[in-house]
């Protein structure tokens, strides 16, 4: 068996279940592929996109494909797309566009159990990744590249180099086509692969050599960040927060990563800053489909939910001939006559006071909250139990002397109880 085909058979596995969905250009290192998985036995489909791009050319890439596929019984599904046209409407870079344009319609397969989307990408690739991703000042994850399995798709022949790829298919009389457009230096990377990267590796022999190796201690260097900042954020998906200190210990590329992880826009990581060093309190909104702000407390930031709809708890009301030898904050006696209107439950709002038990005068419930140190992220579900004139209650924290039980009289005790 042939080093390629030895390499992708390890690679892919034995899982029978798997359905691989190739995308094939019809050029040398999709079709290489295609011959490969099939020789091997794999469940596989092709994917083939014609941008229309090249007129005849185009055409002729879609009927290769198409022709192999029937000779070799696979399916292959094809997306026209009249670029030019999509250019003209969307105004970007052609090959960023195509490539958006690509990957959409990859991920409409990829969303079905166990497919798999292969793709062609081989070691020149991931050099010329390298140096266009160091030409944009990408950190740590940019400078990893590409890797041989993410999110569901599949890289087999990065280990591999073009020309290897091209012996395979000579030796093994696979059908191929060029894309002539790969030799124009319009575009970035055809000009860096094209006249750049030769006249390196001029002075530079071992070049391509010594950047996958580069390569490799930067995937190294990602995963072992993502794995780290993976548990930091189910932390903060579990607990809703964040420590200081964890915090403080992380780099800026790091703190960017978690972020991107908690899929948070990047920029807000200078709002995080200025929260950091904020008063206690202090309370950013932020865009995210779970958390509806961020609150600086005392150590950590806390991340406040979306709030739907709250049931508020149930009020239980029942009639008692004697008092306990021993008060607490969790349930309130109080003497009937002194009670005006309904008795209610609700949460505070700015404003509420009361007149608590043991100090003259009365107490805004704000401060009553501040007192006993209740984090600000948690204040807004305090509950108070009230009648049509006062509160009578800040539940389970302070109690109003306005209404309490006389030792020698009848009372009501009221419980309160979450359904």
């Amino acid at each position: 068996m042939a080093k390629l085909e030895q390499h992708i058979a390890e690679f892919l596995g034995d899982d029978p279940t798997k359905h691989y969905f190739v995308a094939c250009s019809g050029g040398v290192d999709s079709m290489v592929l295609v011959h490969i998985l099939h020789k091997l036995g794999k469940r596989i489909s092709v994917l083939h996109v014609n941008y229309m791009l090249r007129g005849e050319d185009s055409e002729r890439d879609q009927e290769l494909v198409e022709r192999v596929c029937q000779q070799k019984g696979i399916t292959a599904h094809v997306k026209r797309v009249d670029f030019n046209k999509y250019l003209a409407s969307s105004g970007g870079n052609l090959q960023d566009e195509a490539r958006k344009v690509r990957y959409k319609y990859f991920e409409n397969f990829k969303l079905k159990e166990n497919i798999r989307i292969v793709l062609a990408q081989h070691a020149d690739d991931q050099v010329e990744t390298f140096f266009l991703n160091l030409s944009r000042n990408a950190g740590i994850m940019g400078l990893a590249c590409m890797l041989p399995e993410h999110k569901g798709y599949l890289r087999p022949l990065l280990p591999f180099t073009k020309d290897e790829v091209r012996n395979y298919a000579i030796e093994n009389e696979v059908l191929w086509r060029e894309d002539v457009s790969n030799a124009s230096n319009k575009y970035s990377r055809n000009k860096l692969r094209n006249v750049l990267l030769p006249q390196l590796e001029q002075t530079i022999p071992t070049l391509k050599e010594s950047v996958l190796t580069l390569v490799k201690a930067f995937q190294a260097t990602q995963k072992e960040l993502q794995d780290k900042l993976q548990t930091i954020k189910n932390a903060i998906l579990n607990s809703q927060k964040l420590s200081f200190e964890q915090y403080d210990l992380m780099d800026e590329y790091d703190q960017l990563e978690l972020l991107r992880q908690l899929e948070i826009p990047a920029s807000m990581l200078s709002e995080f800053a200025k929260l950091r060093n904020a008063e206690k309190g202090r309370v950013i909104p932020i865009s995210h489909k779970t958390f509806r702000t961020i609150i600086r407390e005392d150590a950590y930031f806390y991340f406040q939910k979306e709030e739907g709809f709250t049931i508020l708890p149930q009020l239980h009301i029942e009639e008692v001939n004697e008092l306990p030898t021993v008060f607490t904050k969790q349930e309130l006696y109080v003497d009937p006559l002194k009670i005006n209107g309904t008795i209610s439950v609700r949460r505070w709002k700015e404003g509420d006071r009361m007149k608590p038990i043991g100090m003259k005068g009365s107490k805004l419930i704000s401060d009553i909250l501040s007192d006993a140190k209740i984090p600000h992220h948690a204040r807004h579900l305090q509950m108070v139990v009230h009648d049509d004139e006062k509160i009578l209650w800040c539940v389970g924290l302070s109690v109003s002397r306005e209404a309490t039980s006389q030792l020698t009289m009848d009372n009501l005790q009221l419980k309160i109880q979450l359904i």
